[in-house]
């Protein structure tokens, strides 16, 4: 039975405020190789990114590969409020809105004018604080108190229960963490009635795609996905299983319940003993899914609080539906929760804790294709994300001394070398510090600390998404008189003194070329350390995307730029340019062709044979970092131009492609007025 809004008031005693001074912040975890937003209302992911793919990612794996995993999800926490209504307070729900926005039905949560707080226990970091538990913390905390936000009414929203939630994100730069993220709540009832059979669970519309390659909109962007639950992980899974969209990973997305602290516990399904030891029932994960539109029986989706809280307090049919959601079969947009309960009573001024993994992972190498690899889905195809599903486990589990758990403290790899890139003629040099040799393993308390490791992607890893999860090993380098590696010692990298670089204050120890490098080309590098591992603990390695730098190797500035000398002439390649040049995106818009051996500052005009200016770019080696939507779609912001070059479009001034032909170029060297000329020839 529903209570009105002014029979609340006179029951409860409880002032409801009319009028939420909110301020909607939006950030994104960073530190590792996924890439998950939150927002200080309570929602996880960035709903526009099909529409606008620059910006903060959504649930993005790999990072800056443009697959993606979520259009929009938030916590439910549902109650019997009072002894009475049945209520379900909802960050996100199945809506055809295209995200949060106030007074929306289903949003129902707001803040108070705080926005996302970021820490780091990175002591390096310049937000390093000693609270942080990650090496990226991010928290945000709101409430569903409000029915109003500003003089907008929250539709449907006249009974909240008056919790108070604090969220906490955590992400680490480990190896084993490059793929997943920890989400703390800390929900706590401020009402003065109590809840009744409580259950708290994640919403997601969960939708797996590559949005810079995929060409489909609407129904047909949402329907391709394939969902999944493992009931020994208490996590649901999707995968994108029949999309076209070419290049494209082949990827898992999870949502994972972890586990519970509620009156001195461990509540939840892994820990049965303690639980029935404290005279309470187990509680129980459960998924559930429901179509955007026009479901029938089990996939119909719920309406209102009650048909949302029977959704989270019952066993969906799960059994009998596999296969239906493995396939997609109903060629819908699908719709998951999983919740954990039920929570047998939080009192008033009671609070507890709600813990959930987001878990990306890649199919293995085998099962990368657009046909039978996307939809193939089984224990072979998911081992990937099995894996760092139990990594997430032992994080959260943590470890147990003298009958104190200290939950994320695990053996930890050494420190992540700091690494500096420098382009020369030809060839990339990478220099990085010492300070990993010193790192002391929080869980043994040893020096562990064995060897480096460096990395470099191949040619086409960024077209096909795969720069920071497919870099190859190209050499090692480890301690000698032992028998833990090669015993290769380092006195081959190591440089007889120490180097600086101005405005740096890194002390640099290492120094190794690579040679070879073919302009134009972008190539990702990383120098990992790892430890030598010991008592049943494997060695441990950091992340390659925790330190990696994206380089393009070509000509550097042209300091003579007046000479007649070839050496000196500005040039463009490819030429001829021929459409879908080898580093081509699929669009129109994600062409590249490259102008080089330019000066410091320079105007660059194209322009067809009977003179008509099509184009004009700017570049300013000092601070250009490429312009185009190609950097955008298949890089990051961390990379490294050699400063000569500029790259372009193809596009006119008015974004309009050009035509086959002959075109002719200028380069005016910003300094000194000189002008160099030549031609260019496009085919399509």
């Amino acid at each position: 039975m529903r209570v009105r809004i002014s029979s609340l008031l006179l029951l409860t005693g409880l002032a409801i405020p009319t009028e939420a001074q909110q301020v909607f912040d939006r950030k994104a975890t960073t530190v590792n190789n996924m890439g998950l937003s939150i927002t200080n209302v309570g929602t996880y992911g960035r709903p526009n990114v099909r529409n606008q793919t620059s910006g903060l990612p959504s649930f993005e794996y790999p990072r800056g590969s443009g697959t993606e995993h979520l259009f929009e999800a938030g916590i439910w926490i549902g109650a019997v409020r009072g002894g009475s209504s049945t209520v379900v307070s909802t960050s996100a729900i199945t809506t055809s809105s295209t995200a949060y926005s106030p007074g929306v039905a289903g949003f129902e949560f707001t803040n108070d004018g705080t926005i996302i707080l970021e820490q780091s226990s990175l002591p390096e970091s310049p937000l390093f604080s000693p609270l942080a538990v990650s090496h990226q913390d991010l928290i945000a905390e709101f409430s569903d108190r409000r029915t109003i936000v500003g003089a907008v009414p929250i539709a449907a929203h006249q009974e909240p229960l008056f919790a108070n939630v604090k969220m906490e994100t955590y992400s680490w730069n480990f190896g084993f963490t490059e793929n997943l993220s920890i989400v703390k709540y800390t929900i706590t009832n401020t009402a003065d009635f109590a809840w009744d059979s409580v259950h708290v669970g994640i919403y997601g519309d969960i939708v797996v795609r590559n949005v810079n390659t995929t060409l489909e909109t609407g129904t047909n962007f949402f329907n391709k996905t394939g969902l999944g639950y493992l009931d020994d992980r208490h996590a649901t899974y999707a995968f994108d299983a029949r999309s076209t969209d070419s290049p494209s990973l082949n990827t898992y997305a999870s949502v994972v319940v972890l586990g519970s602290e509620y009156r001195g516990m461990d509540f939840h399904p892994n820990h049965p003993a303690e639980i029935l030891a404290a005279g309470y029932r187990v509680p129980k994960v459960r998924p559930a899914f429901w179509q955007f539109s026009a479901g029938t029986g089990a996939f119909q989706g719920p309406q209102d609080d009650v048909e949302r809280f029977n959704r989270m307090s019952a066993d969906w049919p799960l059994a009998e539906n596999r296969e239906p959601l493995r396939t997609n079969s109903t060629n819908q947009s699908i719709k998951q929760l999983i919740s954990l309960g039920p929570f047998p009573e939080v009192a008033a001024g009671e609070s507890f804790t709600f813990y959930v993994a987001w878990v990306a992972a890649l199919k293995p190498d085998a099962y990368q294709n657009i046909g039978p690899g996307k939809r193939a889905d089984d224990a072979i195809t998911r081992a990937p994300l099995v894996d760092a599903i139990d990594w997430a486990y032992r994080l959260f589990e943590g470890t147990e001394a003298n009958g104190v758990r200290r939950r994320f403290l695990v053996p930890e790899p050494p420190r992540v070398p700091r690494l500096k890139v420098e382009l020369e003629a030809g060839k990339t040099v990478l220099y990085w510090d010492d300070a990993a040799e010193a790192s002391i393993d929080p869980v043994s308390g040893e020096q562990d600390f064995e060897g480096y490791r460096i990395y470099r992607s191949t040619l086409g890893d960024d077209i096909r998404g795969t720069m920071a999860t497919s870099s190859q090993l190209i050499r090692e380098y480890d301690v000698p008189g032992n028998e833990f590696g090669f015993n290769t010692g380092f006195t081959s990298i190591r440089m007889a003194s120490p180097k600086t670089f101005p405005g740096d204050p890194t002390t640099y120890t290492y120094r190794y070329e690579v040679d070879g490098m073919l302009s134009g080309w972008q190539y990702l590098f990383a120098v990992t350390a790892f430890d030598r591992g010991g008592d049943g603990v494997p060695s441990l390695e950091t992340s390659i995307n925790a330190n990696a730098i994206r380089v393009f190797p070509g000509t550097g500035v042209n300091d003579d730029f007046t000479s007649s000398d070839a050496a000196s002439q500005v040039g463009v390649y490819p030429n001829p340019y021929r459409l879908n040049a080898a580093w081509d995106g699929a669009t129109p818009f994600t062409r590249r062709l490259m102008f080089y051996n330019l000066p410091a500052k320079a105007q660059i005009r194209v322009y067809t044979l009977a003179g008509e200016i099509v184009a004009t770019l700017d570049h300013d080696a000092a601070t250009y970092t490429g312009d185009t939507r190609w950097f955008n779609d298949f890089s990051v912001s961390n990379r490294l131009l050699p400063g000569g070059e500029h790259a372009w479009d193809i596009l006119s001034d008015a974004n309009q492609n050009l035509t086959t032909g002959l075109y002719l170029y200028t380069v005016k060297d910003v300094a000194t007025g000189h002008i160099q000329t030549g031609k260019l020839v496009i085919i399509k």
